[in-house]
């Protein structure tokens, strides 16, 4: 993108922003344009962290932030150490990229309404972070964003979320939902997971409507998991995305899961959440 874009006092949206091959100039000039309230870059490298997060704390419109991160093998602590945020009003923020942590500053965006995560490589701990904001509705963690093998969502804690996606956590061996937590969660979708510790606590989800399983998905003892569903008083509804496969998802033809793959490029909650 050229120099200038700060000129576009009323733009209000501003998308796909290769920051890579624009201007060097250009993530300063977007503290002018205050009126923005979605933006969305790709390609930011790490010596850009600090102007970047100077440039939007400024920008009190911004109500969505997509963030893709330039490729990197290793975490990225300059972001996680980000201090200047962006403004509290922001309700969508989707970050693509190994920072192995999320910043600090999220906890404190009470009115973050949607969180879209992806390539992240989060820790056990990652999720606290996010656990108590009043009103999440949606959480998406997906491809690579959640490293850790066990999942444990604590009792009084994500109280508005009605959505919750897990998609690609190659790592990820059992979901484990405590009494009390997610009182709101309408939807639950799985996919590309190999659940070898299986699902603990759905009767525990006192609204669940449906529980969505994708392709790639690996569950231990699903038959405990429809027996909770079809004992739990809304009757959720267990969607299975290729009903064909039963034994597999269940592992119930050898009772182990089958052997891993790279589900990387199945689209399945993408097109979930466009729908």
């Amino acid at each position: 993108m050229p120099r200038g874009i700060g000129k576009l006092k009323e733009l209000q949206m501003l998308k796909g922003v290769d920051i890579k091959r624009s201007h060097p100039r250009v993530v300063e000039e977007l503290t002018q344009l205050r009126r923005l309230r979605k933006l969305g870059v790709r390609n930011l490298g790490k010596g850009q962290y600090e102007k970047f997060f100077a440039s939007i704390s400024k920008l009190s419109s911004l109500r969505s932030l997509r963030i893709g991160l330039a490729e990197s093998d290793t975490a990225v602590a300059s972001f996680q150490d980000s201090v200047l945020a962006p403004s509290e009003y922001l309700r969508s923020i989707n970050v693509d990229g190994w920072i192995g942590k999320l910043p600090a500053w999220v906890c404190f965006r009470y009115n973050l309404a949607k969180v879209s995560l992806l390539n992240t490589r989060l820790g056990d701990d990652a999720i606290g972070v996010l656990e108590d904001l009043p009103n999440l509705l949606y959480l998406r963690l997906w491809n690579y964003s959640y490293d850790g093998a066990k999942l444990t969502f604590q009792s009084s804690k994500f109280p508005k979320l009605k959505t919750f996606v897990a998609a690609g956590l190659m790592n990820l061996q059992e979901l484990l939902f405590q009494e009390g937590t997610m009182p709101e969660l309408r939807w639950l979708w799985i996919g590309n997971c190999r659940l070898k510790s299986g699902i603990s606590g759905i009767d525990h989800l006192a609204k669940l409507g449906n529980l969505g399983l994708g392709w790639g998905v690996y569950v231990a003892n699903l038959d405990l998991v429809r027996k909770q569903l079809e004992e739990h008083p809304n009757r959720p509804a267990l969607e299975v995305a290729h009903p064909e496969f039963q034994d597999y998802y269940s592992g119930s033809s050898s009772g182990e899961p089958p052997a891993d793959e790279d589900y990387s490029s199945i689209n399945d909650a993408e097109e979930m959440e466009n729908s």
